[in-house]
């Protein structure tokens, strides 16, 4: 969607509120508040905070009344946000091919890399030896537990 200036703004909530019977100037606080929340599905946060600015500027003309800066609104405004973040950091974690926990830390690496190492140098010494190490022709029997029921 292309940017929104504020005129486009206004209209695009004046329609809202008289689809709904609602009336945009004054408008209630209430009413500020449930256009940014069905404009949360379909805008980021700062349009939305734009979208609310072009509203509070158009009342500031016409009735020196802000229904911007009541607690109900900027609530709802810090809630799209949080939500917004969570969002983000969904996308973030479900980017991710591995998680974090998944990864070996340095130290550990090393001492992996080692222990390889020396596992390598003595197969290869018991090859050098003569010595080999086959794979079983048949499988290892092992008891089975007893059943508990």
């Amino acid at each position: 969607m292309p940017r929104l200036n504020q005129h486009t703004a206004w209209t695009i909530f004046v329609d809202w509120c008289q689809n709904r019977g609602l009336r945009p100037l004054p408008a209630n606080p209430w009413t500020v508040a449930a256009y940014a929340r069905w404009c949360e599905t379909n805008h980021h946060y700062q349009t939305i905070v734009n979208m609310v600015k072009a509203i509070a500027k158009e009342h500031m003309r016409k009735s020196r009344k802000r229904p911007d800066r009541h607690p109900l609104v900027t609530r709802t405004l810090n809630l799209i946000a949080k939500r917004e973040e969570e969002r983000e950091e969904d996308k973030v974690q479900a980017a991710a091919l591995f998680p974090e926990e998944d990864f070996v830390s340095a130290e550990a690496a090393e001492t992996t890399t080692a222990r390889v190492q020396r596992e390598v140098h003595t197969r290869t010494q018991d090859a050098a030896k003569g010595l080999r190490r086959a794979l079983r022709a048949t499988p290892k029997l092992v008891s089975r537990r007893p059943s508990l029921t």
